[in-house]
């Protein structure tokens, strides 16, 4: 009995992370699908040119990740 008790507290601590992340895991997905539909848009018109913009639009997003993940504060100041 005391597995189950155990194992219910591990459950619902899980799902209450699980809750936790959907906000940001929505807003994640959110931003992808926007990406791709300007990608998407700008391959209808010019196909050379979504491969420029998809470029830029990954550099961009790894900037932001490195320097939100950097150790270092920021001097926004």
């Amino acid at each position: 009995m005391r597995f189950v008790s155990a194992a219910a507290r591990g459950v619902g601590r899980g799902a209450s992370v699980a809750i936790a992340a959907v906000p940001t895991l929505l807003r994640d997905l959110i931003g992808i699908a926007g990406a791709g539909s300007i990608v998407y848009g700008i391959w209808q018109i010019y196909v050379p040119a979504a491969y420029i913009a998809a470029g830029i639009i990954l550099t961009g997003m790894a900037l932001l990740l490195a320097r939100r993940a950097s150790p270092y504060p920021r001097d926004d100041a």
